[in-house]
């Protein structure tokens, strides 16, 4: 039997609202590839961190796997998101792991927790390892990719889109929760991007794929060969269909359902002028300089079009609407408050985003 230690592991991230489950759900069912449902390892060991909850390699097997299956197993709205199958057990899943980390100890304890996740979530489900060519991890926030390449010496794949289209997007989905104020909204796509973009900077062309959602939409075939040549995996026509856990999955959009979709989307709904249309009706004509200006690089980058002809006096409107807009406005002394605290979390979110993240406690 294969040793899970020597596959290899890639980790896919995202630039922000930009389909990663749809990515995800395209790798799901590759007799080559092992992957769990959306995992975000290292997210859920900041989570631990920020509940004073520490893992280390002095605590027994039997704890370590208790503090992490309270977090494995956390309900989730959207069901693609679950570990286990109906039929699976809990305590079954745990055992696995205590076995593993009671056998492998010779590692960090982020090493040894991820592997011994994998390898109970193959046991499961009777996943033969000699089989699998490699790993993917699902780690949804941009800033947690270095881990990766930390722990294990991965190589990524990032999936961008046009970031009107991205924010619009995000924006419609946090139209759901009313409690959730506009400068989060906007702080939250601003810190995905630059994140994104800062990472995609530090990596060489041999570490990192970056797949436009767009090309996907238009020739998912081409693109599925171009990700499974990345991967050094045969193209198989499954990487065409979009499951969890092997049962099909029908998709998800901010602008359709709050959580997984039951019933196919409408005919055209990724039709690129469709798709135009839906994120040209939500952002106003200001908010698309803002969005032009801050990502300018990305979008030249990748190949978006502008509405806007970037000059000096335009990017500066753009920044200052940056500083001053987006404020929830309840009463004066709250709006004067939030204006400032959103103009030096701004500053450090496009200038000094690792910063930002901490000082802000953004997970």
């Amino acid at each position: 039997m294969k040793n899970i230690k020597t596959i290899p592991i890639f980790a896919i991230g995202t630039f922000g609202h930009c389909g990663i489950d749809w990515l995800h759900s395209l790798i799901d069912s590759h007799k080559e590839v092992l992957i769990t449902p959306p995992l975000s390892f290292f997210r859920k060991i900041d989570i631990l961190k920020k509940k004073k909850i520490y893992l280390d390699n002095y605590l027994s097997s039997q704890i370590i796997a208790k503090i992490i299956s309270e977090e494995l197993f956390q309900k989730s709205e959207n069901k693609s998101y679950n570990l286990l199958k109906k039929n699976q057990s809990k305590s079954t899943f745990k055992k696995y792991i205590i076995n593993f980390l009671n056998v492998e100890k010779n590692f960090s304890i982020e090493k040894r927790l991820f592997l011994a996740i994998h390898y109970a979530f193959a046991k499961i489900n009777k996943i033969n390892l000699n089989k699998i060519k490699i790993i993917v991890a699902h780690e949804h926030a941009p800033w947690n990719c270095y881990k990766y390449q930390k722990y294990f010496n991965s190589k990524f794949i990032f999936i961008i889109r046009d970031p009107r289209a991205s924010i619009a997007g995000s924006m419609r989905v946090f139209k759901r929760y009313p409690n959730i104020p506009i400068n989060f909204q906007i702080d939250m796509n601003l810190l995905f991007f630059i994140s994104a973009q800062k990472f995609f900077k530090k990596m060489t062309k041999k570490k990192i794929l970056v797949l436009r959602n767009e090309d996907m939409h238009k020739n998912l075939s081409a693109e599925m060969r171009k990700l499974s040549k990345w991967f050094g995996i045969r193209f198989s026509k499954s990487l065409l269909r979009s499951s969890f856990l092997g049962s099909k999955w029908i998709g998800e959009s901010g602008y359709l359902s709050k959580t997984d979709l039951t019933k196919p989307y409408p005919k055209d709904y990724y039709k690129k002028t469709n798709i135009e249309k839906r994120w040209r009706s939500f952002l106003d004509k200001n908010t698309i300089l803002v969005i032009e200006t801050i990502f300018e690089k990305i979008m030249i980058q990748n190949k978006y079009q502008f509405d806007n002809k970037l000059n000096i006096a335009s990017k500066l409107s753009a920044y200052l609407s940056l500083l001053f807009r987006f404020n929830d406005f309840k009463n004066l002394f709250l709006f004067i408050i939030n204006l400032f605290k959103n103009i030096i979390r701004r500053n450090l979110i496009i200038f000094f985003p690792d910063l930002s993240r901490k000082i802000f406690n953004i997970l």
